[in-house]
């Protein structure tokens, strides 16, 4: 496992997210910027980098094996919802839809990726690939329904967005090998090149608009934190342990149910009227602690 990596890519996370809370604080970001940049993430940016990371070679897996894969992803997203459900109501039933897509949602792209990377080699990126295709389907569907408030009556108009819809081409992309002109692979990469920094400028510009102090003064983002970064990833490891022989996918699995809130919560509760303070205020907390339970994990149950 190359530490300096996983360690890279927190230190990058905080650079990004300090620069946006420093063009925050100077209004060269402000509150309408923010909710704008974020239109482009979702709308734009996040689309273009689910299709990208399915546009690579395969690997020669097959179809059969694909569709293991995306099994399993499901698996672990419903044992994810079976933690996250009761827990959120016990720690605020107020704003419980939030704390379920909290600790349900994970940073499986940006962190994903490269973490994945530097622990199992480059094989396991078609693995995560298809993680992050059911992510994304997930996150834009009953994530909406979540964080937006509205998860007791299903509004079918929150589901027509574009992220939802590049999971959906990503899938059909796999099972059919597509292969993409130049033109078009090419102009979805150097979109899909702005996500997570203008993602984390977002979440830094939105904790500017509060306290960083009032960030760690809510007690609950604690034991959501505890439950999001060391629960959740153990269970996974306890239960996929007993009928997951594939070392790599086991691996893979658990080391995705320990990463830090995605950005793309923050992302949605400002676009569809959510808590984002409280919000990026997880998404800091959870990538800081990040840095220390990621590589706990690793040593404890996968070295």
């Amino acid at each position: 496992m190359d530490m300096q990596v996983i360690i890279s890519q927190m230190a990058v996370l905080f650079i990004l997210i300090a620069l946006g809370y420093i063009v925050g604080k100077i209004s060269l970001l402000t509150p309408a910027g923010v909710k704008t940049l974020s239109k482009i993430v979702i709308n734009i940016s996040t689309p273009c980098t689910i299709l990208y990371s399915v546009f690579g070679d395969t690997g020669g897996i097959t179809g059969g094996r694909i569709a293991y894969c995306l099994l399993l992803s499901l698996i672990a997203f419903a044992l994810f919802f079976l933690i996250a459900i009761p827990s959120s109501r016990v720690l605020d039933r107020a704003n419980s839809g939030l704390y379920c897509a909290m600790i349900v949602f994970g940073n499986v792209g940006f962190m994903g990726f490269p973490v994945a990377q530097a622990i199992f080699g480059a094989e396991s990126m078609f693995y995560v690939a298809l993680f992050n295709i059911l992510f994304l389907l997930l996150s834009f569907s009953a994530g909406i329904m979540l964080i937006s408030g509205k998860g007791g009556k299903i509004d079918y108009k929150l589901l027509l967005n574009t992220s939802l819809f590049s999971a959906i081409i990503s899938l059909i992309i796999v099972f059919t090998d597509f292969r993409a002109p130049f033109i078009i692979k090419e102009t979805i990469r150097l979109t899909s090149g702005i996500n997570t920094p203008c993602a984390m400028l977002v979440i830094g510009a939105t904790l500017s608009q509060i306290s960083v102090k009032d960030v760690f003064a809510k007690w609950r983002l604690y034991p959501m934190m505890l439950i999001k970064m060391i629960i959740v990833p153990v269970v996974t490891w306890l239960i996929f342990k007993q009928f997951v022989s594939d070392d790599l996918l086991l691996g893979v699995l658990v080391v995705l149910s320990g990463m830090p809130i995605a950005a793309a919560v923050a992302m949605i509760a400002i676009e569809y009227g959510g808590d984002d303070r409280l919000a990026s205020g997880g998404v800091f907390l959870t990538t800081l602690l990040s840095g220390i339970t990621i590589p706990l994990i690793v040593y404890m149950f996968l070295s």
